[in-house]
């Protein structure tokens, strides 16, 4: 009986640690392969706001552009441990040294910020000219009900 209370708690130990200790520690990205490291990041994700989102959405794609050219799990390791901070700055920095050299990539934006400022107003939705802008449901009322 002593062995059975004793797998059971191991069992329990085993099944329950993994989801208490992600959330200790929810803000770091984690993984040795880049497939790792992109569920962590999704993970990340998830309690961010929309704006810093966007940035640590431009950060991370751009430095694992930037890091896949290294070679095969550069990437992983260049962000593994790091959190959605320190990834916006490895990106900043790179983005900041890029077009300082010129780079004909990004020879549109003048800094880290402009670059972000440009992009959110391509990925921003455009309305047609002269139509109205639809009512969110959660404020349209239905007509013709009684």
């Amino acid at each position: 009986m002593k062995i059975l209370l004793a797998v059971m708690a191991v069992l329990a130990v085993i099944f329950f640690t993994p989801p208490v200790l992600k959330r200790f520690n929810s803000q770091a990205l984690h993984g040795s392969t880049d497939k790792r490291v992109m569920q962590s990041s999704k993970d990340v994700r998830h309690n961010m706001t929309t704006e810093a989102r966007h940035a640590f959405d431009e950060a991370f794609g751009l430095v694992q552009k930037f890091r896949s050219q290294d070679g095969e799990n550069a990437f992983a390791k260049a962000v593994d441990g790091k959190s959605p901070d320190e990834i916006i700055d490895i990106a900043r920095k790179e983005v900041e040294a890029k077009i300082a050299a010129g780079d004909p990539e990004f020879k549109n934006y003048t800094s880290w910020d402009d670059m972000l400022s440009k992009k959110a107003a391509e990925d921003a939705p455009k309305k047609p000219a002269g139509q109205q802008p639809v009512a969110p449901l959660r404020q349209s009322e239905r007509t013709g009900r009684e």
